[in-house]
């Protein structure tokens, strides 16, 4: 997949460097005008403030998880045992989340459009086809969804809207929005840098005066220019707030109840991101690592199907419980989905499952959710739709995922964008896909 842009991982360094270089704004020439957003009758739910998106990056196996299919193939020691009426769950890979049933939902009659990772990631967080003439003018759904949100901003809000944990340098942008809408990217294995310790800050707070001044004395005022200001007061104002080192604190305690990894680590400072409340309302957690084309049982593999399985349910389990507590999970989204699904049956010759597009499995809770639901049902084997489940009768899309964590935080998923620098309409979810038209909506089952 095509590399246009770098992250905006934000440094100190980085902070300084981008108030020098004005002359780099013209590349944000296109974001100068306004942009014209034209809206429809579709009626968005809003049920929820924020949503956390977790990317299975890899594709997760249905039939080994949330759609499971039994055979000669299956482990013993998965401990497959009814947790619910007509839900089986191998509970020794979710021990959490399999008594929890109640709360999340699950959807099987999922399907993708693109089995090579890279199409079908760009996929999943975009919801358009990858096309080389707008692959860099589409933005991701997080950054639509900042851009929604631009005027409920508060003075208070110093987090971006827009956060992402654990995405690599082929994360998908803001696109031709702003950058302001850009995801800021966290790492949780690097720490964060441009968290001024006390015995720094005097010295910080000279160099960035010794900035404003060299700029003040251009004065040219571009458009551009603007928009550089507008980062560096917004970086500012977060790097300055008392809070931003608890927010982004991982203690220890709490770091082992989340499964004391790296996917830990982001389900964490996601909870501690939405329960802050200060602006931000999409956060994007990548899990990566789900790509077993060979040895998906073999513990003697540092990673297989038993320690991400259990990565997942520790780092879930707490996030949706410690958000549950703090009484934020009625008004968060989280939902739970790979870029495709795994071959069924018997595995390969590797031991592994390949790519699979026809069939997949999602988990969606909060955010107004109703739980111990599951919706559609697949094949006896799990490689097709058998029972969609839902009110369009047919398997559920990329698009209609996007249209249900849209409508969900109060955003018509039909709203198109006129005016985008390559002059063709952008239009948030839109029924033309890589080979089929058709008319996306939201999975309003989800919400009961």
């Amino acid at each position: 997949m095509p590399n246009s842009y770098s992250i905006p991982t934000l440094s100190r360094r980085m902070l300084l460097r981008t108030g020098s270089a004005v002359l780099a704004g013209f590349d944000l020439a296109p974001l100068a005008r306004p942009l014209r957003a034209a809206a429809s009758s579709a009626k968005p739910r809003g049920t929820a403030d924020a949503c956390i998106f977790v990317f299975l990056g890899g594709g997760l196996s249905h039939v080994d998880s949330f759609d499971l299919k039994e055979g000669p193939w299956t482990p013993q020691d998965f401990d497959i045992r009814e947790v619910a009426p007509g839900l089986k769950l191998p509970v020794a890979l979710f021990p959490k989340l399999s008594r929890e049933s109640q709360r999340y939902a699950i959807v099987r009659s999922m399907e993708a459009w693109e089995t090579e990772h890279g199409r079908a990631t760009y996929y999943l967080h975009t919801v358009h086809p990858p096309s080389p003439a707008r692959f860099a003018e589409i933005p991701s759904m997080g950054a639509v969804a900042a851009y929604e949100f631009r005027e409920r901003r508060k003075n208070s809000d110093i987090l971006p809207p827009f956060i992402s944990l654990n995405y690599g340098p082929d994360q998908v942008r803001q696109g031709f929005l702003e950058p302001r809408f850009a995801p800021l990217s966290l790492q949780t294995s690097r720490g964060f840098d441009f968290v001024v310790p006390e015995s720094e800050r005097a010295r910080f707070e000279r160099r960035v005066g010794h900035l404003e001044h060299l700029e003040a004395l251009s004065g040219r005022g571009w458009e551009q220019e603007r928009l550089i200001q507008s980062f560096r007061s917004d970086s500012l104002a977060m790097m300055n707030a008392a809070e931003i080192s608890t927010i982004l604190k991982i203690p220890e305690d709490d770091r082992k109840r989340y499964g004391a990894g790296g996917f830990g680590d982001a389900c964490l400072l996601a909870r501690n991101i939405i329960t802050a409340e200060r602006g931000t309302r999409f956060v994007a957690i990548n899990h990566g690592g789900w790509d077993f084309h060979t040895d998906i049982y073999n513990k003697k593999q540092k990673s297989n199907q038993y320690t991400k399985s259990l990565d997942l349910d520790a780092g879930l389990f707490a996030l949706m419980s410690d958000l549950q507590a703090a009484g934020r999970l009625d008004r968060t989204l989280i939902v739970v989905l790979g870029e495709f699904g795994r071959t069924t049956g018997q595995l390969t010759v590797g031991k592994g499952r390949d790519h699979h597009r026809f069939a997949m499995s999602g988990l969606f809770l909060g955010g107004g959710v109703k739980g111990g639901q599951i919706i559609g049902e697949t094949t006896a084997l799990g490689e097709r739709v058998a029972k969609p489940g839902w009110s369009r009768n047919r398997s559920i899309y990329p698009e209609d995922t996007a249209a249900t964590i849209y409508s969900a935080l109060g955003i018509d998923w039909t709203k198109k964008v006129t005016n985008t620098p390559s002059g063709r309409f952008f239009q948030y979810v839109e029924p033309l896909s890589g080979t089929s038209v058709f008319e996306p909506a939201e999975i309003r089952e989800l919400f009961g």
